[in-house]
């Protein structure tokens, strides 16, 4: 990998963290709200934060086959990535729950089989069964934008990113008619968390000369258009029991202009705030802070007193995360490579 690559990865371990502490700020801000931080929350930092997850993901994920595609090794190098520091996660609420020790989810002895089948294939938000860890929701389309990337790429190769800068909006575009035609609110927010990914994938493309700055800024605003678009149906002709049009149109927004202002701007992007010390080393972790904060605060919540509890559930989410990460997450990349590396030895040796 280059220097200026290696570069652009700091800096997008940087971002990380900025999108994981939108989240985390989201859920401590709704849990204990002052008069300081309701304003901030009508933002939609959560969601914010979220859109910034995929469309970093975007971007990364096609640094991992540039010297070609392993199907094989791709999935299971992202399901190494995925999930073994989910199933750890729930494990420790599963015990939490048991025990008393996390309240929070005294609900976990009456669980269902049906209703722990559905969480562990994360499927649960396309059966009807009710989160266990409410978060981990985006991990199935992150994983849906895994395959999605993977089959574009074996079947369209070259221009993979170009059918699905194409596919992807028409889709969405075509969801919003038919809402429209039922007269029935479809949720149009979770296959543009995909768009997001796929306009990470084309800010890739731009910074391996593949697409000029002119398309870049097309792509740019085809996706703000298309957002505005179906946040409006979704969210202003039809009504969400938690989230205005104004919370959807906000995040939508800012976070796309966000990353590409950061992206575009190389005094930005390469400076060394961004890119060495502090901000990209703890954006390693970003994805167990995403993941472990609910625990974090719901312990912080039972434990500590009132004006302790924040400051506690961050002092948690940051020890939480730090062990997540060097006793789950390393493990499970590592078990990635290692596995991808012993089915190339035996395809080699048969």
């Amino acid at each position: 990998m280059s220097s200026a690559e290696s570069s652009r990865l700091a800096f997008v371990d940087t971002l990380r963290l900025f999108a994981a502490a939108l989240v985390v700020f989201q859920h401590l801000a709704e849990k204990y709200p002052t008069l300081s931080t309701r304003w901030l929350v009508k933002l939609g930092p959560g969601v914010m934060g979220i859109v910034l997850f995929f469309l970093i993901s975007g971007y990364v994920i096609p640094f991992s086959v540039r010297k070609g595609l392993d199907l094989r090794a791709f999935l299971m190098r992202r399901l190494c990535r995925i999930y073994p520091l989910f199933l750890a996660a729930i494990c420790v609420v599963a015990v939490g729950g048991w025990t008393g020790l996390l309240g929070q989810w005294g609900f976990v002895p009456e669980i269902s089989l049906w209703r722990w089948a559905a969480n562990l294939l994360l499927i649960q938000d396309f059966v009807g069964v009710p989160a266990i860890l409410g978060v981990s929701w985006t991990l199935i389309i992150e994983m849906i934008w895994y395959a999605l990337f993977a089959l574009a790429i074996l079947a369209f190769k070259e221009r993979a990113a170009v059918v699905l800068a194409i596919m992807m909006p028409s889709i969405l575009i075509a969801l919003g008619l038919v809402s429209l035609w039922l007269e029935t609110r479809i949720p149009l927010g979770r296959p543009a968390m995909i768009y997001a990914a796929i306009l990470g994938y084309q800010a890739y493309q731009f910074h391996a000369g593949k697409l000029s700055r002119n398309g870049l800024m097309f792509a740019l605003g085809t996706f703000l258009a298309v957002s505005w678009v179906t946040n409006s149906i979704a969210y202003g002709l039809f009504t969400h029991p938690s989230i205005t049009l104004a919370q959807a149109l906000g995040p939508w927004t800012i976070a796309p202009l966000l990353f590409f202002a950061i992206l575009l701007v190389n005094r930005v992007r390469l400076s060394p705030i961004i890119n060495s010390g502090f901000l990209p080393l703890a954006g390693t972790i970003s994805y167990s802070i995403y993941l472990l904060h609910p625990i974090a605060n719901a312990a912080a919540d039972q434990y500590f007193v009132a004006w302790a509890k924040v400051p506690a559930a961050l002092a948690l989410t940051i020890i939480l995360s730090a062990v997540g990460y060097n006793m789950i997450e390393r493990p499970g990349i590592n078990l990635g490579r290692y596995l991808v590396g012993r089915n190339r030895s035996g395809l080699a040796k048969a």
